[in-house]
């Protein structure tokens, strides 16, 4: 980990200060809800980067060492951001995984609580795309993506959740390997105790559901997932993504496979159409519009899985409203489809209606509420074919 914001809080620590056997040295960042140093370990002669709990807004340094809350009435929302700190600290600590940050120790003192971690090299993902004058390419950012979905992967496991995958939360070693840092735990509880959640989280990189849970807005690995998928969406355009909470009311995102043309890498090369829909499809508003795990993005990023059932349904829902509907039998035979059984029988129940609807007799058994019925259905089969002949709407290995 290094220095992350040149700011200096009023409430960090002077340079010599020790905290057992850690010598703080100077400030590497600073935030809302914690001062991050590096320090000295004496005892195994190393720098470790070592967080101190210190939510700017509920407390202050009061002498010394000492962390008070500024009123009575923040004690409690303190003292779960606290609780939820160590927490996530135990957490980190079982974790072994070369894109999560490492925890070596964690410890309560002090009115507060201090986490000592692995002290990383580099620069935020942030900067070094701030440094860049046009994008990655493909393959330098599917690299990185692997390395942080197999990070998020392994927290998703144990039901942890990141919360705060952003820019200047990934920290690129020299090697140009990533380090996830930074987690939203203690965000997340005080959140929720305040309600002051703009101020909680990063807006442009936070999904919907990180404003309120409550029913479908649940979180979940889909949380990170489009996180992710808007931090690689800066990386692309050069700009975060505009805020879910305006999205969910006129979503005015623009579509990156509708970009692709003006979309060159910094070598040339273009990027794939299931890349740039696996991005597109990680930032949808909705929960279960988005791939629900780390694994099925990775697979929908190189073109190896379909859509979620609720972009399907969206797409479908699209289609149905379009001026032309396709419901030939013989267009419908000649639509390509994703080389799967569930797709194939739901290919041949449709052509089979269609043609059904085609064919009706005047007989009684084919009375004019039938018709209407079996002609409904096969227009929604149609439309169904001709949406999943749309190379790469719904199946971007096609």
């Amino acid at each position: 980990m290094t220095d992350l914001h040149v700011d200096i809080d009023p409430d960090a620590l002077a340079p010599g200060t020790r905290l057992g056997e850690f010598e703080i040295e100077r400030v590497l960042g600073a935030g809302g809800f914690g001062i991050v140093y590096l320090a000295f370990d004496h005892a195994l002669e190393r720098r470790v980067a070592l967080k101190e709990y210190m939510p700017s807004t509920l407390a202050a340094r009061r002498s010394g060492l000492q962390v008070a809350v500024r009123s009575r009435a923040h004690a409690e929302t303190f003292g779960a951001g606290l609780r939820s700190f160590v927490n996530e600290a135990r957490l980190l600590a079982r974790f072994d995984h070369p894109a999560l940050v490492k925890v070596h120790r964690f410890w309560e003192s002090n009115g507060t609580a201090y986490m000592a971690m692995s002290y990383c090299e580099g620069q935020t993902l942030g900067s070094a795309r701030a440094a860049m004058g046009s994008p990655p390419n493909e393959a330098w950012l599917l690299t990185l993506t692997d390395a942080l979905l197999g990070a998020l992967e392994t927290l998703h496991r144990e039901q942890v959740y990141h919360r705060d995958v952003a820019p200047d939360n990934i920290m690129l070693l020299p090697s140009g390997a990533p380090v996830l840092l930074d987690f939203g735990a203690a965000r997340h509880v005080i959140g929720d105790s305040q309600r002051a959640l703009t101020a909680i989280v990063k807006p442009n990189f936070a999904s919907i559901e990180q404003y309120a849970e409550a029913g479908a807005l649940r979180q979940g690995p889909w949380s990170d997932v489009y996180s992710l998928g808007a931090v690689l969406h800066f990386c692309l355009i050069g700009r975060a993504p505009m805020p879910a909470t305006l999205r969910v009311v006129r979503d005015e995102l623009p579509s990156l496979r509708e970009l692709r043309q003006e979309l060159v890498a910094a070598d040339g090369t273009r990027y794939s159409d299931a890349f740039l829909g696996a991005i597109d499809t990680a930032l949808a508003v909705l929960p279960d519009g988005r791939p629900q795990s780390a694994a099925a993005f990775s697979a929908l990023l190189r073109g190896q899985a379909l859509l979620p059932r609720a972009a399907l349904s969206s797409a479908l829902s699209s289609a149905f409203v379009a001026p032309a509907l396709p419901a030939d039998a013989h267009a419908l035979e000649r639509a390509s489809f994703a080389p799967t059984t569930e797709l194939q029988h739901e290919r041949t129940e449709a052509v089979a209606v269609t043609t059904s609807w085609r064919t009706l007799g005047d007989g009684p058994s084919n009375s004019r509420p039938m018709r209407r019925a079996v002609a409904s259905r096969a227009k929604l089969a149609a439309v169904a074919l001709a949406t999943l002949s749309v190379a790469g709407v719904i199946w971007y290995g096609s």
